[in-house]
């Protein structure tokens, strides 16, 4: 059942044996694996259907530190979440990703990879991806190979696409016609209200633009919100506790993480289209695959570096392959406008261009960009550092709440890792013929305009990190606030560290994790 709350009269009170706050990839997960067992289920969403202005607007931030983008352009409150606008990428983190190493202060899971192992499979199939791992599989289903690079020092692997990123449209109906399972929209969650000994929710109050309110009054709860705003709304609900709810030493929002990328430099080749051949996307049966080289365990340990992936933009100086994209899309759909017909003329005087991508994709399923310039991208892990974090702005939102205060901030042992990795790709490179990489000046320049190159990724981590220990993380390993028994985290806000990957495919394996938990707990106590 669906519920507007700006369609409700008067104060709306509801109670459930688990309320869900957000409908991201996280939230979708947790309300979808509640309906196989009849647990009652709120699901809390602050917009709607469709983008609303208003709505947006309650996410933006003040930025104290570095430039940072995805604070406001890379999160969307909307029904579905980012993933009503994110592209589908998914890969799982590496084992030694969940391990301490000395080099990387406050690294270390307090679980390891092979906990999560069977839930990772769970989470491709949520994603409806295929079965097969992230290389040796997919080097025969995709008929390729890696390139002769040194094996001790990089990995060549891919990561797969989602064919459907947009999960709402996927999950939504199940959701909708679940007998125990009421989704409330423009639902903005405003107060924790904590139990008279603090340590447990006793509810927690809900507002609309429209200053319309409810009260939700579960037996558990979960924050399926982002690294970003469970921080925000965490340290926000201060008035039972003067720090905030969970923060009882000073941890929420800090260690705030993205994954600092950068272009680094170009490929001179040997064989335009041997690279392409090596790093341009596949495509087989529906779904993508696109190609990563990544830094393995025993190159980080060996330059003291952090975990590093490189991938390859091929820029095109003319509209080639969106003109083909656009123009197959057209015609598959039976849309034949002025625009069509104009790329379709446009093509027609240079066949070439058009007709080789057109085989590529179609005979060979590659994406293929004739007479492209070979760019090559960086995507680091972040070290975990204290003083990046989230804090609470002066300034407040429509509904009266402190927006965040984005204090993002980065450590000489970024620019070292992609230095290192940098100058490893120029000579595995040669040594494996691919070409010879032309780095970019800043690359090997000491200077702290280093960092005025490095962009985020949108993937906000690390605000409520996982520890054993309450006075090193906020959450426990089963994603629990400590100190609050009936409070959980559902989002890439709990990873103590971030790795190279993509943090959905990690953050649904969490959530599945999490929501095997609660279905015990909340069915047989």
């Amino acid at each position: 059942m669906i519920v507007d709350l700006d369609a409700t009269e008067g104060n709306l009170e509801l109670r459930a044996d688990l309320c869900v706050i957000g409908t991201g990839a996280a939230g979708l997960v947790i309300a979808s694996e509640m309906n196989h067992v009849g647990i009652n289920t709120v699901l809390l969403e602050s917009g709607s259907h469709e983008h609303e202005p208003s709505t947006q607007a309650l996410y933006d931030v003040a930025v104290s530190g570095l430039p940072h983008p995805g604070s406001t352009q890379g999160r969307f409150r909307v029904l579905g979440g980012s993933t009503t606008k994110w592209g589908g990428q998914a890969l799982a983190l590496m084992p030694s990703d969940f391990e301490r190493r000395d080099w990387v202060p406050n690294s270390g899971w307090p679980i390891s990879f092979e906990e999560l192992s069977t839930y990772y499979e769970r989470a491709g199939r949520f994603l409806m991806l295929d079965k097969f791992n992230f290389d040796t599989d997919l080097f025969s289903y995709l008929r390729t190979r890696a390139p002769s690079f040194d094996t001790e020092q990089l990995w060549y692997h891919f990561s797969k696409w989602s064919p459907k990123p947009n999960l709402r449209e996927h999950y939504l109906p199940g959701i909708r016609t679940a007998e125990n399972c009421t989704l409330l929209l423009h639902a903005n969650v405003t107060d924790i209200r904590l139990d008279n000994g603090g340590d447990s929710i006793a509810n927690i109050q809900i507002c609309s633009l429209k200053e319309k309110r409810a009260t939700v009054r579960a037996r558990s709860y979960v924050l399926c919100i982002g690294g970003i705003e469970t921080a925000r709304l965490l340290l926000a609900n201060n008035k039972q506790r003067s720090l905030g709810v969970g923060n009882e030493f000073d941890l929420v929002g800090r260690f705030f993480q993205d994954h600092p990328s950068a272009f680094i430099g170009w490929v001179k080749p040997r064989s335009a289209s041997r690279v392409q051949g090596l790093f341009n996307v596949f495509h087989k049966r529906g779904l993508k695959y696109s190609v990563r080289c990544t830094a393995t365990p025993a190159w980080q340990r060996l330059h003291k570096a952090l975990n590093v992936s490189m991938g390859v933009t091929f820029v095109e100086d003319d509209s080639t392959l969106q003109d083909m994209k656009d123009i197959y899309l057209a015609l598959r759909h039976g849309k034949v406008t002025e625009r069509l017909l104009s790329k379709l003329l446009r093509r027609a005087r240079n066949p070439r261009s058009a007709l080789l991508p057109a085989y590529h994709f179609m005979v060979r399923g590659r994406t293929f960009a004739p007479d492209a310039r070979m760019q090559i991208g960086l995507t680091s892990e972040q070290e975990p550092n204290i003083e990046s974090r989230i804090l609470l702005s002066e300034k407040c939102d429509a509904l009266g709440m402190r927006r965040a205060d984005v204090r993002w901030k980065l450590t000489d042992l970024t620019f070292h890792t992609m230095r290192q990795f940098s100058r490893t790709l120029q000579s595995e490179f040669l040594r494996a013929g691919v070409g010879e990489i032309a780095l970019e000046p800043w690359v090997m320049e000491d200077s702290p305009e280093w960092m005025n190159h490095i962009t985020d990724q949108n993937h906000h981590m690390g605000t409520a990190r996982m520890d054993d220990s309450p006075k090193s993380g906020v959450v426990d390993r089963n994603c629990r606030v400590h100190g609050v028994s009936n409070l959980f985290i559902g989002s890439s806000a709990v990873f103590p560290t971030g790795g190279h990957s993509n943090p959905t495919l990690t953050i649904i394996a969490l959530c599945l994790r999490l929501a095997d938990r609660l279905k015990q707990e909340l069915k047989f106590h």
